[in-house]
């Protein structure tokens, strides 16, 4: 067990968790105090889901999405913490609570170091689906483009209202159910296509489809512009009209949302880790490990690919027997950015893990998974 260490109050933070007021304090009278503390690594990054603890207290708390947590109306004097996160050494640290006031606290995690390789996602070399053709007409520069940041961040309802301010674009017709769209001066609407399979059954209601339910939007407003695969015949239909490429969120998982008082996925694998259900990496005989040639690699974020930003995503999650990757388990270990972690958290479901072994069974294991992400000469820097 650590020796504990004293901590005095150097660079403190905003605290968004809360750790329930301590009654156990309150029934010793006296003045009352707290701490507000943030859990980072050795580089300084904040670490999320950690466990805190106040000993001699049945009251515990975890740490935020940046790192923070703080405890309320403690007795006034000293305070023990412990802080623990799997895949770190455990840490207990003394904390002087002054009468009256909050303290901030700085507790540094040691991590153990990682069993498992990360993942390079190299800007988009490796992109592989339908959206690497996407990227790739994109990169040319010929046509509209519109990515599912771009969809986002417009947070329309209708993709008529996206498309309108496309140049080249006019809105005909009234009412929100007899809308649609044509390019330049064409009296036909434009040629759809929608995953790869034109739409020719008549025009397509545009104003039917939630932008943000797809990962891409192609626009062509003249035929010369149309790429050779999206042209269409006399069977599919005319592309001289223009055309519109829609890419869709194929198989997307929704983040689960916890209700009150459930456990969160890093609590609940250092419950099973503690009931023998789970086991950590050294608690097995042979390792959990990506299958050999297959790794998933996540798409780059657009906004931080065009600008050329580098990123590091840890992960945590439980792989069972079969080499699943267990989703209502994942959690984001440690972070540069939300939208690498958004990132991951899309394309791990997809993974498949050679599973761990623990005398001669096949056992499920909590798995730490490092991502890196390295932008490379295809972006398009962006200031």
């Amino acid at each position: 067990m650590n020796t504990p260490r004293r901590v005095g109050p150097p660079l403190g933070g905003l605290l968004s968790m809360l750790l329930a007021p301590a009654a156990w304090a309150q029934a010793g009278g006296g003045a009352m105090g707290g701490v507000k503390a943030t859990v980072r690594d050795a580089f300084g990054t904040p670490i999320i889901g950690a466990q805190v603890f106040l000993v001699g207290s049945p009251m515990r708390g975890e740490t935020d999405d940046h790192g923070q947590f703080s405890v309320a109306k403690t007795a006034a004097g000293a305070v023990t913490l412990q802080v623990r996160r799997i895949g770190f050494r455990p840490d207990t640290s003394i904390v002087s609570v002054p009468p009256g006031k909050y303290v901030p606290v700085e507790i540094v995690l040691n991590r153990f170091a990682l069993e498992l390789l990360p993942v390079v996602v190299q800007g988009r070399k490796q992109l592989t689906g339908q959206l690497a053709g996407f990227y790739a007409r994109r990169a040319r520069g010929v046509g509209h483009f519109f990515t599912r940041e771009d969809l986002e961040k417009q947070n329309q309802a209708n993709m008529v209202d996206v498309l309108r301010m496309t140049p080249g674009v006019r809105v005909v017709g009234q009412g929100m159910s007899n809308r649609g769209v044509r390019f330049r001066d064409a009296r036909c609407p434009p040629l759809t296509w929608l995953d790869g399979f034109p739409l020719y059954a008549g025009e397509y209601d545009l104003d039917a489809v939630d932008p943000r339910t797809f990962a891409g939007v192609e626009v062509y407003n003249g035929s010369a512009s149309v790429p050779i695969e999206f042209q269409g015949n006399q069977i599919v239909g005319n592309s001289s009209c223009g055309t519109i490429v829609l890419w869709t969120r194929q198989g997307e998982l929704r983040v689960k949302q916890r209700k009150n008082g459930e456990p969160s996925a890093a609590a609940q694998i250092a419950q099973l880790v503690e009931q023998n259900s789970v086991f950590t990496a050294s608690q097995v005989d042979v390792p959990a490990r990506i299958e050999e040639g297959n790794p998933v690699h996540p798409m780059y974020p657009d906004s931080l690919f065009d600008r050329g930003i580098p990123g590091k995503v840890l992960t945590e999650f439980v792989v069972n027997a079969s080499g699943e990757v267990m989703m209502d388990t994942f959690s984001i270990v440690m972070t540069s950015h939300e939208a690498f972690s958004d990132a991951v958290r899309r394309a791990i479901r997809l993974q498949r893990y050679t599973p761990a072994q623990r005398n001669g069974k096949v056992v499920q294991q909590v798995v730490q998974q490092p991502f890196e992400f390295v932008p490379d000469s295809t972006a398009i820097r962006k200031r």
